[in-house]
């Protein structure tokens, strides 16, 4: 069964923020990179447990190939619900200094 994939307003702006600014400079590059998120959600709807543990228990982590960037999410009978966008040279989120 393929799952419906649902952007927290956090992770939605955080993507469009990383695209707003790649494409600044390179407006094909920001398009590549929305294609691969695409590519990775079509397929991750369908295998949902493709990612790995996060340290947060209950998320997972999927690393969005050739980005640089990775998204945390959580998976339900309905959806995948997507919580967090962000750089891979980020610390993940449970590990960040206050």
């Amino acid at each position: 069964m393929t799952l419906e994939v649902v952007w927290s307003a956090q992770a939605r702006s955080q993507l469009i923020a990383t695209l707003t600014y790649i494409a600044k400079d390179d407006p094909p590059t920001a398009a590549l990179v929305l294609k691969r998120v695409d590519k990775s959600l079509r397929l991750l709807a369908d295998a949902p447990d493709m990612g790995v543990p996060a340290p947060v228990s209950g998320v997972r982590t999927y690393a969005v190939p050739k980005t640089g960037h990775s998204f945390d999410y959580r998976t339900t009978r309905q959806e995948i619900r997507i919580q967090r966008w962000y750089r891979q040279r980020q610390q993940p989120l449970s590990t960040q200094s206050p």
